[in-house]
């Protein structure tokens, strides 16, 4: 899995700090400030460029990615060991 850093104040976004997305599993991966981490599960790589580049972030998770797919938590302590 690749991960990608998000500056909130850059990007607007307030309440996640990191993505990640397996293209092989077309898993996202979405970690939060509180260090929680929801993997989403069938996410194809169109639909995480869509993200990316949305200038309403927090908009797109909320409307799109969490009543579209299915997501399970786990921890970030998981992530530790990425950049």
């Amino acid at each position: 899995m690749n991960y990608t850093n998000f500056d909130s104040e850059t990007w607007g976004n307030q309440s996640f700090v990191k993505i990640g997305y397996d293209n092989q599993t077309k898993q996202l991966c979405i970690v939060f400030l509180d260090e929680k981490a929801v993997y989403f599960k069938g996410v194809e790589e169109k639909i995480v460029f869509q993200f990316i580049i949305s200038t309403e972030k927090e908009s797109f998770l909320q409307e799109f990615l969490w009543p579209k797919y299915t997501h399970e938590w786990g921890t970030s302590a998981l992530l530790a060991q990425t950049p």
